[in-house]
């Protein structure tokens, strides 16, 4: 199945809660991969998608090999237009994960998120008859935000993330989502990609990140914490 994934790569997240974003960013700098900083940091916003039964999350907590999860994600202020939001389907076949997105109209984040004007340009974009099919009997499940950091390593084949300030918000099917978010987490999670063909360097990328390597799931988190 993995030769069958959309940009099918490596990720490898690693996760603290004792090092603070500046001292990881430090370690980051330091590395000698020569990781730079390849975009401006900013925030990241997600709306997960999933049946009402959660079967994506159960999913995730059974460890099923082949698995999907569904988020809008737009970037920027909470409020105001979401003018390069995208419909994202992350797949995942064993260690090998894969993305494919579809732009969509720009939706109004005013606070909140109105699921008219979500229904509304989900209808108005340009998606395969699968994938129409399939938001169709989804639901809004979880909001989150986060700020990001994004690297390159010197020899341009490894990317790296480091986020923080991790929040979650309940998204009911009601009229309308919004907040309050909860506080933020102390988490920093820090993502490691790469292509397929450089899976034989990822070692001796990670051996220099004196981190936990951890299974680490933002929408998992998310839920669990809405349950607690």
């Amino acid at each position: 199945m993995n030769s069958t994934l959309p940009n099918p790569r490596y990720e490898r997240k690693f996760t603290t809660q004792t090092l603070h974003v500046p001292e990881v960013l430090a370690l980051v700098g330091r590395h000698p991969a020569l990781f730079r900083e390849i975009y401006p940091p900013r925030m990241v916003h997600n709306l997960y998608l999933d049946s009402p039964d959660l079967r994506d999350y159960q999913d995730h907590v059974s460890g099923v090999a082949h698995r999907m999860k569904t988020r809008i994600r737009w970037y920027g202020s909470w409020s105001g237009a979401a003018l390069a939001a995208t419909v994202e389907w992350k797949l995942k076949s064993g260690l090998v994960s894969g993305k494919a997105t579809q732009p969509l109209p720009p939706l109004s984040m005013n606070g909140s998120v109105s699921l008219p004007g979500l229904k509304a340009a989900l209808a108005a974009a340009t998606l395969p008859p699968r994938r129409r099919f399939a938001l169709d009997q989804q639901q809004p499940s979880l909001l989150n935000r986060y700020h990001r950091h994004y690297f390159l390593s010197a020899d341009r084949r490894f990317r790296l993330t480091v986020d923080s300030g991790l929040q979650f918000a309940a998204a009911p099917p009601a009229a309308t989502l919004g907040a309050p978010f909860h506080p933020p987490t102390s988490l920093v999670v820090i993502e490691l990609k790469y292509d397929l063909d450089a899976a034989d360097r990822a070692e001796a990328i990670t051996n220099r990140l004196p981190l936990r390597l951890a299974r680490c799931s933002k929408y998992l988190l998310g839920i669990d914490s809405l349950k607690a």
